[in-house]
């Protein structure tokens, strides 16, 4: 991380990226191959997501956490978070087949950004509820059967909230006291073009 970001609280969108069945994937496989793999596909997604303005904040293993609206203020944040999110899909789509298939779990809110860490582990965090949430929206796409849920709470910061988004139900997530409502997305353009 380059330079220090003061703490401060932010309205973010939130994009949590997983690779199914990757477990599977790396214990029928070398060491090496499992690694190319995940390279690979960090070589094609996070392009994409910084294409639109967010921000890889961090890898998790066979998964990533990226941002939109922090560290960088982006009014469009939201929009910016589902264009980017759809056109991952259609890029691993693409790219892998069959060979990889990803969830992406998308929210918005609140979050604390600022930098964190101590001694050589220093990194930008984004710490707060929207994130939790993003993550199991996520695990979520998996018993819903779809790639990409969004939230209610992303759903109402769009500039166009109807237009390929279809309502998924509710879900009861771990920590909140009422179900979360979430939706699917179909993108609205075939090419990947970039929010200015």
């Amino acid at each position: 991380m380059k330079a220090r970001v003061e703490p401060e609280w932010a309205m973010v969108t939130v994009v949590f990226v997983d690779i199914r069945g990757f477990t599977a994937f790396a214990d029928r496989s070398t060491a090496r191959e499992a690694v190319a793999y995940l390279n690979e596909f960090f070589r094609l997604i996070v392009p994409i997501l910084t294409e639109h303005g967010g921000h890889a904040n961090k890898l998790l293993g066979d998964g990533l956490l990226g941002v939109f609206g922090a560290p960088d203020r982006l009014p469009d944040h939201a929009d910016r978070a589902l264009v980017a999110a759809s056109d991952m899909l259609g890029a691993v789509k693409s790219q892998f087949g069959e060979r990889c298939r990803i969830g992406i779990g998308v929210n918005s809110g609140l979050v604390l950004v600022g930098t964190i860490g101590g001694g050589e582990l220093v990194e930008l965090g984004v710490v707060g509820d929207p994130v939790n949430v993003a993550a199991r929206v996520q695990d979520a796409t998996r018993e819903l059967g779809e790639p990409l849920l969004l939230t209610e709470a992303t759903r109402c910061l769009l500039e166009d909230r109807d237009t390929g988004i279809e309502a998924r139900g509710t879900l009861s997530l771990k920590g909140k006291p009422q179900p979360v409502a979430v939706y699917r997305f179909e993108s609205r353009n075939a090419s990947r073009t970039p929010l200015a």
